[in-house]
């Protein structure tokens, strides 16, 4: 049976990232063609992308319809970059800084009298630029073998392409400093890559074949397959899941999956799925029965509805409520419903996000879309029987719900950038944290004809807030390369991956004080000290996340969306031992 390893390091690199994030941002500011100096990166599926935001490579300047233009990440020579502004374009420059620290240090020592040699890959977009910087004293040297054919120079600095192979590199150099002891040598290789490598190499002792991702015009994605054939293992390089050979996978029991700098996510997510699906074929019925299930169950939005409804039913007690069923069924349905439809509305971000459920939500449309508004009449109708309040509530949230992501204001017409509310930056978490709270807690809290507690309501809706946040945010940060690609500004986007861990990190403990405290002066009911268990559960998912143990699939919404069925047990617990 196939089993996937999956290198830690696979996907965008900083760097790439970076040039991203300019290009998405400028493309917001400018109307019509935004375009890039050649391509922004070497992956044609992020370019086919960009090109469908009307963000288009340059071709000629004649042929230019527009006056805004991004420097990709490889950077550009100087007489290009004034033959540029001599167009009149706008230069916005997406260079990699490090590629930027290079340039200048081949800047700095040119006008010293320095010659300059460069390991690289001689057609390398990056060394092209690099060479317009050596005032015409540039060498290019690609292998061991090139550093024989070198002329004498009396001063030299030596420098090598950021994603050049840095066990190579200190060959090269090893035999530069023999024939020119006097040469300066510098330390260029990227960080990143170089991890990239590293765990290529060390990927490829721990199964039976590597698969590696990437454009086939990718330097940096070549040099991983070329590191992985030279451990020894075979190594199959691919550009989609379409590439894959399931004849060539026969026989092998693990596979290593890794990526280039410029590879997205979703495309290392949809030849991930395909390599499964070959192991999934080889299990008996009943395991393939029962993982298409979970499968349904998940992609389908019935797992976190039917969440929703237990702790619907199981947060009354902590307001000192009487919990009732008819806040189950509610829930189940209004949750179910946004979930469904927000799915059709949504449905860029799902395609970047999650490819394998785009493609499974395109398989069952109709059935989706029809439960989707059976589900959303019949919330509707349960809120009516519980009053005019709770119908309010939940009609409202419906609204905002449906209207989340749907085109308010006309594109020519808007004053600003946002003209829906998922535009407004981080607001997707608040506005489900929020729509969580409000139908699990605040509904149930109107419907009941002896109110309890305000202040015992406010510790419940702060609990739920603070749980569904935390899972929202999770979701963002697995997220954060496909929210980057249709421009959506969620927290981990802008304040980065590592603050917004930290940031969650806060927000659990508050939330475990704040139940502890409540249970103490009697604020909320005695659950609120049990249900820290729950708080718990959160940090011990999001270590899961952290060591990429549930990085992915349906094993990691199972996991995070278990804590609403944690917590409905934890009542049961509650209700059945402490409760008088």
């Amino acid at each position: 049976m196939l089993k996937v390893k999956l290198a830690k390091t696979a996907g965008f690199c900083w760097g790439v990232k970076r040039a991203l994030d300019i290009v998405m941002d400028v493309s917001e500011k400018v109307k019509g063609t935004l375009y890039t100096y050649g391509p922004l990166i070497h992956n044609p599926q992020v370019i086919e992308m960009l090109e469908s935001k009307n963000i288009k490579v340059l071709k000629d300047f004649k042929s230019a319809d527009a006056d805004n233009l991004v420097i990709r990440t490889h950077g550009i020579t100087p007489t290009k970059r004034r033959e540029i502004k001599k167009n009149g374009f706008n230069i916005n420059d997406a260079t990699c800084p490090l590629v930027m620290k290079v340039q200048s240090i081949i800047k700095r020592h040119a006008r010293k009298g320095y010659s300059t040699i460069i390991a690289g890959d001689k057609d390398h977009a990056e060394v092209e630029g690099l060479l317009g910087f050596t005032a015409g004293r540039g060498n290019v040297v690609e292998s061991l073998s090139g550093v024989d054919s070198l002329p004498y120079m009396e001063m030299i600095c030596v420098v090598a392409q950021t994603t050049f192979d840095k066990n190579l590199y200190k060959k090269i150099t090893n035999l530069i400093l023999k024939r020119f002891p006097h040469a300066l040598i510098f330390k260029t290789t990227c960080d990143t890559t170089d991890e990239r490598q590293t765990e290529v190499i060390n990927l490829a002792k721990t199964v039976d074949a590597m698969i590696v991702v990437g454009g086939k015009n990718s330097a940096n994605t070549a040099r991983l397959t070329q590191i992985s054939r030279a451990s020894g293992v075979p190594t199959f390089f691919i550009e989609t899941e379409e590439d894959i050979d399931e004849k060539q996978l026969n026989g092998f029991q693990t596979v290593g999956v890794t990526a280039g700098a410029s590879t997205p996510t979703w495309m290392i997510s949809r030849v991930i799925e395909k390599v499964e699906s070959i192991k999934e074929r080889e299990l008996s019925r009943i395991s393939q029965f029962l993982l298409f299930l979970g499968r349904f169950l998940v992609f389908s939005n019935l797992y976190v509805a039917l969440g929703g409804g237990v702790l619907a039913y199981s947060i009354c007690p902590l307001q000192y409520l009487t919990p009732k069923f008819s806040y189950t069924f509610l829930a189940f349905f209004y949750f179910l419903s946004m979930y469904m439809l927000n799915n059709f509305t949504d449905r860029e971000a799902m395609e970047y996000n999650n490819p394998v459920k785009n493609t499974f939500y395109e398989k069952y449309k109709f059935l989706f879309l029809t439960l989707g508004i059976i589900s959303s009449l019949v919330a509707l109708v349960v809120s009516f029987e519980l009053g005019s309040l709770p119908f309010v509530a939940v009609f409202a949230s419906t609204l905002l719900g449906i209207f989340y992501s749907v085109k308010i204001i006309p594109r020519d017409i808007r004053l600003s950038r946002y003209w829906r509310l998922k535009d407004i930056p981080a607001s997707k978490d608040v506005f489900i944290a929020l729509a969580w709270a409000t139908i699990t807690v605040f509904v149930p809290f109107l419907s009941q004809e002896s109110i309890g507690s305000f202040l015992a309501t406010s510790v419940a809706f702060l609990f739920v807030f603070s749980l569904v946040y935390t899972r929202s945010l999770l979701f963002d940060i697995r997220d954060i390369q496909g929210d980057q690609s249709i421009g959506r500004e969620t927290i981990p986007i802008i304040i980065g991956k590592e603050k917004t861990k930290l940031y969650l990190g806060v927000i659990l403990i508050m939330t475990a004080v704040g139940l502890f405290v409540s249970g103490w002066f009697n604020w909320a009911s005695s659950l609120s000290f049990l249900l820290l268990v729950s708080v718990g559960y959160c940090v011990f998912y999001l270590y899961l996340y952290h060591k990429r143990i549930i990085s992915q699939g349906i094993s990691c919404d199972a996991v995070v969306d278990g804590q609403f069925y944690l917590t409905g047990l934890i009542t049961l617990f509650w209700m059945n031992s402490f409760a008088a």
